[in-house]
């Protein structure tokens, strides 16, 4: 009896330490997620990058973390996207909206004959119509399938060549850098920052006159 109990005892502490290390690993790899989350909105694509390697080696070995494995890669794609690696985007078969634009770019940096870039075109339609059948409620990919399909009319009905064009070098996840328009004069540039309440109350009992004392 003593040797069973003291088995059973064993097990149960095998178990809880075995179940100790698995929770530590996930919080380790979920930890480090979110690092590379943080790196990815502040557009340090290759720490992303980096940071979501390895929570996605630690979620394939632990148990029941398929999502974070998959959270893992869908950061990896994205940074590769974000850093110009759209050859890396395209080979993920997990990120077909990502792939679709990395489509689009390669073919706008790389330019050449009209018939050659519609002819691109037609394949990157495609894959944004596939999304769509997919997920008929994705804004982006719907936003972007009408925006190649009135390109594509354009450059069909110009017949011109395209010109390469790269925004990997100004194009970040928020968008183009802004700048002040090009004509205005930033001298004139005024900066107003609100009063206190108290500022306020004497502002306004500095305005105002004293009564005046009708005199006869």
């Amino acid at each position: 009896m003593r040797s069973s109990s003291w088995f059973g005892q064993a097990l149960i502490a095998v178990v809880l330490v075995a179940g100790g290390a698995i929770l530590w690993r996930t919080s380790e790899a979920e930890h480090r997620l979110a690092a590379a989350e943080r790196d990815l909105v502040t557009l340090r694509y290759e720490e992303a990058n980096a940071q979501a390697q390895d929570p996605g080696r630690i979620a394939s070995l632990l148990p029941g973390n398929g999502g974070l494995a998959a959270d893992a890669k869908s950061l990896n794609a994205t940074a590769a996207y974000w850093q110009g690696d759209y050859d890396t985007v395209a080979s993920n078969p997990d990120a077909k909206l990502l792939a679709a634009n990395a489509a689009y770019r390669t073919l706008r940096k790389q330019g050449g004959t009209w018939q050659a870039v519609v002819g691109k075109m037609d394949s990157v339609v495609k894959s944004y119509a596939e999304i769509l059948r997919e997920q008929p409620d994705n804004a982006e990919a719907g936003f972007n399938y009408e925006y190649i399909v009135r390109l594509r009319a354009v450059l069909a009905a110009r017949k011109q060549p395209v010109a390469p064009f790269d925004a990997s070098a100004t194009l970040t996840l928020h968008g183009f850098e802004g700048a002040p328009p090009e004509e205005s004069d930033m001298k004139k540039f005024k900066m107003i920052v609100p009063m206190r309440p108290d500022e306020r109350l004497e502002a306004e009992k500095a305005g105002k006159g004293t009564t005046k004392v009708r005199k006869g």
